[in-house]
């Protein structure tokens, strides 16, 4: 199976199976109302199942909006990336660090893309500890946090300065790659209907292989 198509369907099986439980959840939400010795009027039932039904899309939207970051840092489509976040956002992954979305961008599209940051993340998948991902929405659902594990293959670019060494980073040559088990820890905020990241911070857990 290619990248692309382990890609699509990883998020696939994602959000189909994030749909499922929160629809489920707020189903039975709404049924042990129903059935409730204490029972709320039934339009304010239906109000409260609609609200967890919105909560629960608003999640999605923000699992949706990791897996996007993601598929676009695999894809190095970095001007893309660099738009899913706010303005005055804060960046901290591996070693790269920046402020404000065209700092972000110019970690991406500058250090990335030309192999200029020491250390780049450049595939993730899928690990065990995925089940305690999180995503907790603020009262008004206009602000959240999240928390995604996942495991990051890491690159480390060739940096020897010299012809040879700029040829071989032209041709994606890379001086070691290795997984490594890590945590997102996230905070979002939502303006004219929008999520944007407004902090994003990788931290390494534990080292998994070296290819």
């Amino acid at each position: 199976m290619t990248r692309s198509k382990s890609t699509s369907s990883r998020r696939s099986f994602f959000l189909r199976g994030g749909a499922l439980l929160g629809a489920g959840a707020a189903s039975t939400a709404g049924a042990t109302a129903l059935l409730s010795g204490n029972a709320l009027p039934l339009a304010d039932q239906l109000q409260q199942l609609q609200q967890q039904l919105d909560c629960a899309e608003e999640r999605d939207a923000i699992r949706l909006l990791h897996l996007t970051f993601t598929g676009l840092v695999e894809s190095q489509a970095y001007e893309a990336v660099a738009e899913l976040f706010d303005e005055r956002a804060h960046l901290s992954v591996s070693g790269a660090t920046a402020t404000g979305r065209s700092a972000i961008l110019q970690v991406f599209a500058d250090r990335y893309r030309h192999q200029k940051a020491a250390v780049m993340h450049s595939a993730y998948r899928q690990n065990a500890l995925r089940q305690e991902d999180s995503v907790m929405l603020s009262e008004d659902r206009l602000s959240a946090t999240a928390v995604f594990h996942s495991e990051v293959e890491l690159t480390t670019p060739l940096q020897v300065d010299c012809t040879a060494a700029a040829m071989a980073r032209l041709q994606g040559q890379v001086a070691d790659r290795r997984w490594e088990s890590g945590r997102f820890d996230s905070r979002y905020a939502k303006t004219r209907g929008q999520w944007k990241m407004t902090a994003l911070t990788y931290t390494a857990l534990t080292d998994s292989s070296t290819i």
